[in-house]
């Protein structure tokens, strides 16, 4: 994507999020119960959350390279999952370049590619979350009859396809024969067989629960009381709703849904607003600055960056 729409993207949020702000501080419909110190620290540790989501992100991405053949540092791995996250929240279906970020971001750490284990990576944290979703929607059933029905029907297939998601990913390698061959070439460097084992779920959950933590403790930090499942039902629906082609991020999309799904589990939707904007700015803003940050970093030590450096310096002796 070329890095001045990357820029404008990230202008336009940044000002609807200011002008959401200003409209939620200055508007007497919006109930803001004052935040305490404890308040506050809660909000901090939300944040943590969600940088220790990123980081087990960052494992299940290294040992999907290691299971592929390769090596990767711990720290490196973190820095594509930060890059990841920041593509997926930048860019409009950033979920679908997300393994290209990861990829680019340790090209020159990993020899043999590492595109398969990224592609599994995303796969398998879809997978999860699909899963996760399904149950939260099963099991915290809303009162709100038109949704009732509909969500307790549709949370065991969002299960199942979950569950198909997680463990067929694990035979990409496989199933690939079975595309036709002139695919088959095109993508045989980018999938691997790899069926994910307890290393690879523990890496799958903690990233997952870290993140529906993060909006736990956010709702908590806002005098919000909601039980394990509701927040997993609402996390889930939102992050799947985020994932569709539309505005980059989700910006609209996951603030809606997740305000409607609070709603619709008896929160007053005077108090809905302030605790989503706060929960999507660290779950929106703070990847992306990360990940910017860790991009640009990965790029100026890279081979090209000092190639480029190199090029120049000798320009200038000439003149």
């Amino acid at each position: 994507m070329n890095p001045k729409r990357v820029v404008w993207v990230a202008g336009l949020a940044a000002v609807a999020y200011i002008a959401a702000a200003i409209w939620v501080v200055n508007s007497d419909f919006i109930d803001i119960p004052p935040l305490s110190g404890s308040a506050l620290a809660l909000v901090l540790a939300a944040g943590v959350s969600q940088i220790a989501a990123k980081f087990f992100f960052g494992l299940l991405f290294r040992e999907s390279v290691q299971e592929a053949g390769g090596r990767l540092k711990r720290w490196s791995a973190f820095k594509a999952a930060l890059v990841g996250a920041g593509i997926a929240r930048l860019i409009p279906a950033g979920g679908a370049i997300t393994p290209v970020g990861m990829s680019w971001t340790v090209r020159d750490e990993v020899d043999g590619g590492s595109t398969g284990p990224a592609v599994r990576t995303v796969l398998l944290n879809y997978a999860g979350l699909l899963m996760m979703t399904g149950v939260g929607l099963f099991i915290a059933r809303v009162d709100i009859p038109i949704f009732k029905l509909s969500l307790f029907v549709l949370s065991p297939f969002i299960f199942l396809l979950g569950l198909v998601l997680m463990f067929g990913s694990g035979k990409l390698g496989t199933l690939s024969r079975y595309l036709p061959r002139f695919v088959r070439e095109k993508v045989k460097d980018a999938v691997i067989d790899h069926l994910p084992g307890v290393e690879s779920q523990l890496y799958i959950w903690a990233r997952l629960f870290l993140e529906a933590g993060a909006l736990w403790l956010v709702l908590i930090a806002f005098g919000i009381e909601m039980d394990g499942f509701q927040v997993m039902a609402a996390f889930g629906a939102s992050a799947l709703a985020g994932g569709l082609p539309g505005p980059p991020g989700g910006v609209v999309i996951v603030e809606g849904t997740l305000g409607l799904i609070l709603v619709a589990y008896g929160v007053p939707a005077a108090a809905v607003v302030a605790p989503v904007l706060v929960f999507r700015v660290i779950s929106y803003w703070l990847p992306s600055g990360l990940g910017l940050l860790a991009g640009g970093s990965t790029f100026l030590s890279s081979d090209a960056a000092r190639k480029a450096q190199d090029t120049e310096s000798g320009k200038g002796e000439e003149e």
